[in-house]
């Protein structure tokens, strides 16, 4: 019994690391989202899986680290790259 308690759980950890990892490329908090995906991965996914649809084309994404930013952001908040000046 002991046993399938440790496997139910390994297997929920491991679970958790799928939208944990999308979040994380998404500009999420890889421990909060391994949380949430560890405890209802049925709801983590498809919640990490659409979190680009929350922006409505207000953001980009930055060329280094890949997080969303704010559409007018002159440099990244995280890794600090400036984004080029597209203006004529």
């Amino acid at each position: 019994m002991d046993s399938v308690i440790l496997w139910i759980i390994i297997v929920a950890a491991l679970l958790g690391l799928v939208p944990a990892l999308i979040a994380r490329t998404k500009g999420g908090n890889f421990i909060k989202w391994w949380i949430y995906g560890a405890v209802i991965f049925p709801i983590a996914l498809p919640h990490s899986l659409g979190l680009n649809f929350k922006n409505f084309g207000l953001s980009k994404a930055c060329g280094y680290c890949r997080i969303q930013v704010p559409l007018k952001a002159a440099h990244c908040p995280k890794c600090g790259y400036e984004f080029p000046d597209l203006r004529p």
